[in-house]
């Protein structure tokens, strides 16, 4: 496993790496419900360095993006950001990405195991553009601010009011010497913000953090956040064997903007109700063993699968994500795991496009 620059100063906190797409990644600091309620009741700052962040420089790249993924990118000024995905001809998920239009250039923010794909793919579609794409995953770090204290404590640590920026808003700050990107990101679904610096400024802003009374998050409480706020993931809820409307990213697609490439089999799928399954969210028993993968039954037939799970600190349940046929999609349908007379599932949540009245 490749470890990120802040890799020795977490050991030092007792954390508990894991793998993470090859790199190293802090799970926990030895009390997962602790770190969880830091994001709730303070701020917790999270190693997310192995996030991709690919540098796209050149006048064409926010129209050659807006060609390339489903949500409108063109024009996007400076200081704003936008989420989008990025679409094969078929219309399946290359990856989900965050675009930050920080200054003259765009950063992209990609999923761990997706950055050489997504730069590829770009490259691919690019001709006479003005366009180039540096990747800058191994010369900076990213760590995140999440929690309700996040805004206050932002500010004190830069000396700015980035704390002000509005989701997916960014802004570029010089702190002691070294460019920093900061964008209001809210990751895992939670109030907070993600920094982006050179991997000279990764222990100074780390111990800076720390030295404000910040406290370390691993990846386990992360996943339990991301759930809880119906968020896919890639290899989980994103595949190239799904859509963005089987993936949840029904808000993530422009309806209005001209062509992109995958727009005709997406839109098709949208106007004609061909959508075949769909995240939902699912409440599990707490005495179970579950794991992505496992089938959910209903009568004896399969309806679906599970695709996350994460225990939710506090609460005697266990939250889960799933793709379900769309026959199935209900609001507090009950599915069997696993097995005939296996444990039962309930259906928590289905996205507000599938409809129970449509007609599929």
């Amino acid at each position: 496993m490749q470890p990120t620059p802040l890799y020795e100063a977490q050991k030092q906190l007792g954390a508990v790496h894991t793998d993470i797409a090859g790199w190293a990644v802090a799970a926990t600091y030895g009390n997962v419900a602790d770190e969880y309620m830091v994001t709730q009741e303070g701020v917790g700052i999270v190693d997310r360095s192995h996030m991709g962040r690919i540098l796209a420089r050149g006048s064409d790249t926010l129209d050659l993006l807006n060609r390339l993924s489903t949500n409108l990118v063109d024009p996007l000024d400076i200081g704003k950001g936008e989420s989008t995905v990025i679409t094969t001809g078929k219309g399946r998920i290359l990856d989900w990405i965050t675009m930050l239009h920080h200054s003259d250039d765009v950063l992209l923010v990609t999923s761990p195991e997706r950055r050489d794909t997504v730069a590829e793919w770009i490259d691919t579609y690019t001709f006479d553009e003005n366009t180039t794409l540096e990747d800058i995953t191994p010369s900076t770090v990213m760590l995140s601010f999440i929690g309700p204290k996040a805004e206050t404590m932002l500010d004190t640590l830069l000396g700015t009011s980035a704390g002000r920026l509005a989701r997916l808003d960014c802004m570029t700050v010089t702190l002691n010497g070294h460019e920093v990107i900061v964008a209001r990101t809210n990751p895992g679904g939670q109030r907070g913000f993600d920094i982006i610096a050179p991997v000279e400024a990764a222990q100074e802003l780390w111990a800076a953090g720390l030295e404000l009374g910040v406290s370390p998050v691993g990846q386990d409480a992360i996943e339990a956040l991301r759930i809880s706020a119906k968020l896919p993931k890639w290899g989980h809820e994103l595949t190239e064997e799904h859509n963005p409307l089987e993936a949840g990213l029904e808000s993530e697609v422009s309806w209005t903007k001209g062509c992109y490439t995958g727009q005709e089999v997406v839109a098709r799928l949208f106007n004609y109700q061909r959508i075949q399954r769909h995240m939902v969210a699912l409440e599990l028993p707490a005495s179970g063993a579950f794991a992505p993968d496992m089938p959910l039954l209903v009568d004896g037939e399969t309806a679906g699968y599970l695709t996350s799970v994460s225990p939710l600190p506090g609460k005697d349940t266990v939250a889960a994500l799933a793709s379900l046929r769309t026959a199935y999609v209900e609001l507090d349908r009950v599915l069997q795991v696993g097995e005939v007379g296996g444990p039962s599932a309930r259906v928590t949540w289905v996205p507000e496009f599938a409809s129970e009245d449509a007609t599929f």
